[in-house]
C-alpha cells in the first residue's frame, strides 16, 4: 500500500480542520481548549483511506500567527500540501506566510481547496479561484488544480477526494535504503504502552524490536511496537505517518524538534553552513550577526548569522551563511529550513544545508570558501565526501564521512568506489571502519617517517631501529592506526623501510661496529652471563665491563635487540642463555612432579626471591609455567 502525507496550509478560520474532518471523520483538534475556542493551536493528524491501494495520511496545521512554529513542525516532511483559501475572504496574511514557508522548504506539489462556497455565490467563488490563480503564479502550484468545496454541505468533496488521489500518485516513494530519520512532533505517555513518540519517518525503515537513539542527546532504547495511521505494524518505511512506542525511556526525556535514528549514525552539530534566500517581502535584509528562529524538522533553535561575503544579503537576494545555533541541531546536508526574525515573528528567509560540520578554519572566515560550498552544493553524495576527505590530512573514517554526507555507513561504503576512482584519494581497510586519506597525505607521511628514520639513525647508530611507538608519535601524530598501517607498507613494499618486532628502521640500516665496539659489547655480555640468574644492574654491568654507563645502554640495546639479553617485565635484564637453561632444568624436573613451590624454585634457581618472583611471572608470561596458588605448574615443553 503507498503512502502520502499531506500538509493543510491557510489563514486561521478558513476550515482546515473542518475539511479535514468532512474528508476522515476525524477532529484533529485533540485539546479541549481548541474544540471549545474553534481555533487550532497545535498540528493534527488523520488517516484517509482511498481504496486498497492508497492512505492519505493528513498533517492538520494551525493557521494563526501566533502557532506558525506549530505549523512549522508539521509541515516539514510532507509529500503535498492543501492549500486552503476561503472564498468569502480569498488570499489572507497567513495564507501569505503559509505559501512562503512551501516555497522556501521547496514543497513540489499540491492542490488548492476553494473552502465554504456554500456563503457565497457563483460570481464570489469565481473571482475568489481567480484570486488564487493569480497568487499562486509563477509558483509550484501554479497549474494546481483549484477545487470548490464546502465542508458543511459536502460539496465538492468527492472531487477532492479524486484530486487527492491523482496527486498522490506522482509522488515518488521515500528512499527505504536511506538512513533512518523520525524528527519527533509528539510524545506522550500511553497507560499499558509507556513511551510514544509520532512524527513522519521521511526516510530510512524502523523496525519492531530494534535498537534506536534519540537525538540531540544520544539516549539509547528500544522499538517495542509500531503503528501507521492507527494499525500496528511490524515495519514501516519511509513517507509514512509513524507512532513509535519506545523501552527504556520517558516520555519526559523527549521533546518535539528530537529526532529519531540509529545509534552513531547523527551528529548532533551547533555551527552549519547554508545557502540562504531572503524572500522579497522581508522588511530588511539579513545581516551580520543577526538572532533569527531558525526551524527545521520539527525544531525551533535561536541562532546568529554570520554572512559570508558583503555582510548582508537583501530582500530576494541569496547567499552563503553560517548559523551558529544555540542548542545542537540534527539536521543533515540538503536538509531545507526556514528562518523567522527573532522579534517581531515574522517569516523572511530559508534555504538548504550546506555542510554540518564547517572545518573550525571556516568557522572564523566570513568570505572565505564560498567556491568551497557551491561545490558542495552541486555534488552528489560521492562529490560530497569527497571534499569533506580533503579537509582531513591525517585521514578519516568513513563513518564520519557518511555523517557529514547525510547517508549510511553502508551506503558510504557503496560509494567509496566512485570516490577513488580517480586515484588521488585512497581506502585503508573495509567496512565503515575503514579510513579515506588523499594520495597527497600519504605521500607527504611517507617523506616524514623517511625524515625521522634517518635523522634517529644518525644519532643512533648502535640502536637498530627507531621504537615504532616513537615513530608514529613523531611521525604520524594523530592519524589512525589504519593510515599508518598503509604508509608502512607502501615503504615496505618499494623497499624504503621496513619493520621488525617493535622497531622500525630505513631498508638500507645496518648496524657495523668497529673492532672496539665490537669487543665492548662482548664485555658487557659476559658481565650478563657470568652472573646468570642474579643479574646485574645495568650500572653494575658498565662498571664490570668498564665502560660509563651511557656507553654501555647503548650496547645494551643493542644486545636487546639482537636477542641476546632479555628483558622481563620488572625491568631486569638477563642473559637469554641463562633463562634458556631454565626452561630445560624445569623441563626436566617435570618428569618428576608438575608444581613446584617458590621455596624449590629458590633452590632450583639459587636466586633470591627478590629475583624469583619476577622470573616466575616472566615464566608464566612465556607459558612455561601456570601458577597455582602460590605455587607454579610446570607446564609441558613445546610439542611435548
Amino acid at each position: 500500500m503507498k503512502h502520502v502525507v499531506i500538509g493543510t496550509a491557510g489563514h486561521i478560520d478558513h476550515g482546515k480542520t473542518e475539511l479535514v474532518r468532512a474528508l476522515t471523520g476525524i477532529n484533529t483538534d485533540r485539546f479541549r481548549e481548541e474544540q471549545e475556542r474553534g481555533i487550532t493551536i497545535d498540528i493534527g493528524f488523520a488517516p484517509l483511506p482511498l481504496g486498497e491501494a492508497l492512505t492519505i495520511g493528513f498533517v492538520d496545521v494551525p493557521g494563526h500567527e501566533r502557532f506558525v512554529k506549530n505549523m512549522l513542525a508539521g509541515i516539514w516532511g510532507i509529500d503535498l500540501v492543501l492549500l486552503v483559501i476561503a472564498a468569502d475572504e480569498s488570499v489572507m496574511p497567513q495564507t501569505r506566510e503559509h505559501f512562503d514557508i512551501c516555497s522556501l522548504l521547496q514543497v513540489k506539489r499540491g492542490l488548492i481547496a476553494l473552502t465554504k462556497c456554500d456563503l457565497v455565490d457563483d460570481e464570489i467563488a469565481q473571482l475568489a479561484a481567480m484570486e488564487c490563480r493569480e497568487f499562486v503564479k509563477g509558483s509550484f502550484l501554479a497549474s494546481a488544480p483549484i477545487l470548490p468545496v464546502s465542508a458543511r454541505t459536502g460539496a465538492g468533496l468527492d472531487a477532492l477526494r479524486a484530486a487527492l488521489a491523482a496527486a498522490a500518485v506522482e509522488v515518488e516513494p521515500g528512499l527505504p535504503s536511506q538512513l533512518l530519520r523520525l524528527p519527533v512532533d509528539r510524545s506522550f505517555s500511553m497507560k499499558g504502552f509507556g513511551t510514544v513518540v509520532t512524527g513522519t519517518l521521511v526516510s530510512g525503515r524502523i523496525a519492531e524490536g530494534e535498537e534506536v537513539s534519540i537525538y540531540p542527546e544520544g539516549r539509547r532504547c528500544r522499538v517495542r511496537g509500531l503503528q501507521v495511521h492507527g494499525r500496528s505494524v511490524r515495519e514501516a518505511s519511509a513517507g509514512r505517518r509513524t507512532a513509535v512506542n519506545l523501552q527504556g525511556l520517558e516520555a519526559a526525556q523527549v521533546r518535539r524538534g528530537d529526532v529519531l535514528a540509529q545509534p552513531e549514525e547523527i551528529e548532533p552539530t551547533s555551527v552549519i553552513d547554508v545557502r540562504v534566500r531572503v524572500l522579497p517581502t522581508s522588511s530588511r535584509p539579513l545581516e551580520e550577526m543577526d538572532r533569527v528562529r531558525f526551524h527545521q524538522g520539527t525544531s525551533e533553535l535561536f541562532a546568529r548569522v554570520r554572512v559570508h561575503g558583503d555582510g548582508a544579503i537583501p530582500p530576494g537576494g541569496e547567499g552563503w551563511a553560517q548559523l551558529r545555533l544555540e542548542r545542537p541541531a540534527c539536521c543533515l546536508r540538503g536538509d531545507r529550513f526556514v528562518l523567522r526574525r527573532y522579534s517581531p515573528m515574522t517569516t523572511f528567509a530559508g534555504g538548504v544545508v550546506i555542510d554540518t560540520m564547517p572545518p573550525r578554519a571556516r568557522r572564523r572566515a566570513r568570505s572565505a570558501g564560498t567556491d568551497r560550498l557551491a561545490a558542495l552544493e552541486a555534488a552528489d553524495r560521492a562529490g560530497a565526501m569527497r571534499v569533506f576527505a580533503s579537509e582531513y590530512p591525517d585521514g578519516v573514517p568513513l563513518a564520519t564521512l557518511a555523517r557529514r554526507a547525510g547517508t549510511t555507513p553502508a551506503e558510504a561504503v557503496a560509494l567509496a568506489g566512485a570516490m577513488t576512482a580517480s586515484g588521488d584519494l585512497i581506502m585503508t581497510g573495509e567496512g565503515p571502519g575503514a579510513v579515506m586519506i588523499g594520495l597527497a597525505a600519504v605521500q607527504a607521511f611517507e617523506e616524514r617517517v623517511v625524515e625521522r628514520l634517518e635523522a634517529y639513525h644518525a644519532g643512533n647508530p648502535l640502536r637498530p631501529g627507531m621504537p615504532r611507538e616513537e615513530l608514529r608519535a613523531r611521525a604520524f601524530g594523530q592519524a589512525p592506526p589504519e593510515v599508518v598501517r598503509l604508509v608502512m607498507g607502501r615503504l615496505e613494499d618499494r623497499g624504503r623501510a621496513a619493520a621488525e618486532k617493535d622497531v622500525a628502521r630505513l631498508a638500507g640500516h645496518r648496524v657495523v661496529l668497529t673492532g672496539e665496539e665490537a669487543e665492548r659489547r662482548g664485555r658487557l655480555e659476559e658481565a650478563y652471563r657470568a652472573t646468570g640468574l642474579n643479574p646485574p644492574t645495568p650500572d653494575e654491568a658498565a662498571a664490570a665491563a668498564g665502560l660509563d654507563s651511557r656507553r654501555a645502554a647503548k650496547l645494551i640495546h643493542l644486545l636487546l635487540s639482537e636477542g641476546r639479553l632479555v628483558k622481563i617485565r620488572d625491568g631486569k635484564i638477563f642473559h637469554a642463555s641463562a633463562l634458556e637453561d631454565l626452561k630445560k632444568r624445569l623441563w626436566t624436573l617435570r618428569n618428576e612432579r608438575r608444581v613446584i613451590d617458590i621455596g624449590a624454585f629458590k633452590e632450583l634457581t639459587g636466586t633470591s626471591r627478590k629475583n624469583a618472583i619476577p622470573l616466575l611471572e616472566h615464566l608464566d608470561a612465556s607459558r612455561v609455567t601456570r601458577r597455582v596458588g602460590s605455587d607454579r605448574e610446570i607446564l609441558p615443553p613445546p610439542g611435548g
